[in-house]
């Protein structure tokens, strides 16, 4: 019922939870590495006020540093680990340990203090700090403050003694006070974080979306003619630098217009999806296949040389020829004309690789179509 509650104020951010805090733990490190620094001089700060307190007494006041002293030691080693780690989990396990360590060191802080006395500010602060500044989850949050003020609230009603009851019940209100502020303000802040975390993705995807579809032609699915040529010329730059082989298809759609004629555009349509859907099913990861113009496609093939390229071209070939269209239960069988060429040491650009397998493309037609011409 209490985790139903939490999800009413907290965002839920569903299978996104641990890109959240993976997405965070920077600043995460940052903010921790403030606050355990806050409260190591805090402690240190203590020192003068534990001179005053027990004073003549070197024996207790020897104790009482050796103790200051190893709360300092482990913090300085908390955050000597938090700096090296990279893991969500970790930096939890380190901040709890931390919290831990701390709420139990001012609950022993509190019988040093006479027993007359009340430690108000060092009560309401750390409830309070641990709501607004943990970066652990609620939960946690909440185990850690109300374990400290029961244990607080212990020593004022139990182990205190001639504390005037008004300032007592001051205190005990001052508590219920600051974990409601505490409490609001930290899923406030916890809100906030993932409110502007699942923003962030949104307009993340969405960027990633527009340019999906700015380099996707939308009919074939195959990339448009300017991202075609983008990655095409960076892979030409890469054979110049490294004389990699690199060899090109081009691939053009037989008898096309006929096929619009005859059946319209919506049967045209359909054939040049699915020679695209085709030749990608068939192409492998690192190759680049895009649409050129019309019914003519381009597949660039790195690390391939001319005969690796002709069997690529003839498996698309044959592949294409086993998959028909179908149109208002009509079979259309079509055939695809490919062209062939590989990078070579005269080649001072990607567009004369290309103009050779587009020439040897248009020889294929002149030769009957449905054919592969090698350069």
């Amino acid at each position: 019922m209490f985790k139903k509650i939490l999800r009413r104020f907290l965002t839920d951010l569903g299978e996104m939870e641990g890109d959240y805090r993976v997405f965070y733990l920077k600043d995460d490190i940052a903010y921790s590495t403030l606050y355990i620094s806050i409260a190591i001089l805090g402690v240190l700060s203590m020192i003068g006020m534990d001179a005053l307190l027990v004073k003549g007494r070197s024996d207790l006041f020897a104790w009482l540093m050796l103790y200051r002293a190893s709360f300092v030691l482990v913090s300085i080693l908390i955050l000597v680990a938090l700096w090296k780690t990279r893991k969500v989990r970790i930096h939890d396990r380190l901040i709890l340990g931390w919290l831990s360590t701390t709420v139990l060191f001012f609950l022993l802080y509190n019988f040093t203090r006479p027993t007359n006395s009340l430690t108000s500010i060092v009560d309401v602060l750390i409830p309070l700090a641990i709501y607004i500044f943990s970066p652990l989850k609620i939960v946690f949050n909440i185990a850690l403050a109300f374990g400290f003020s029961i244990g607080t609230l212990y020593v004022d009603h139990v182990y205190k003694t001639g504390i005037d009851p008004v300032t007592l019940n001051a205190a005990t209100i001052a508590q219920f006070v600051v974990h409601a502020l505490g409490l609001v303000s930290g899923l406030q802040i916890q809100s906030y974080r993932r409110k502007a975390f699942k923003a962030y993705v949104e307009e993340r995807d969405a960027k990633e979306m527009v340019a999906y579809l700015a380099n996707i032609d939308p009919l074939t699915k195959s990339l448009t003619r300017r991202h075609f040529f983008n990655i095409a010329e960076s892979e030409f730059l890469r054979f110049l630098r490294y004389r990699r082989q690199l060899s090109m298809l081009v691939l053009d759609a037989d008898h096309f217009k006929d096929i619009n004629d005859t059946y319209g555009h919506y049967a045209g349509d359909l054939v040049l999806r699915n020679v695209s859907l085709v030749t990608l099913e068939q192409k492998r990861a690192q190759d680049t296949f895009g649409r050129l113009g019309g019914e003519e496609f381009g597949l660039l093939l790195p690390e391939t040389n001319f005969a690796q390229a002709k069997i690529v071209a003839e498996r698309i070939q044959s592949a294409w020829e086993q998959t028909p269209c179908i149109v208002d239960g009509k079979l259309i069988h079509s055939t695809v004309s490919i062209g062939v060429a590989e990078a070579g040491p005269d080649d001072r650009s990607f567009e004369d690789v290309l103009q050779r397998a587009d020439r040897m493309m248009y020889k294929a037609k002149e030769a009957g179509r449905n054919r592969i011409m090698p350069e």
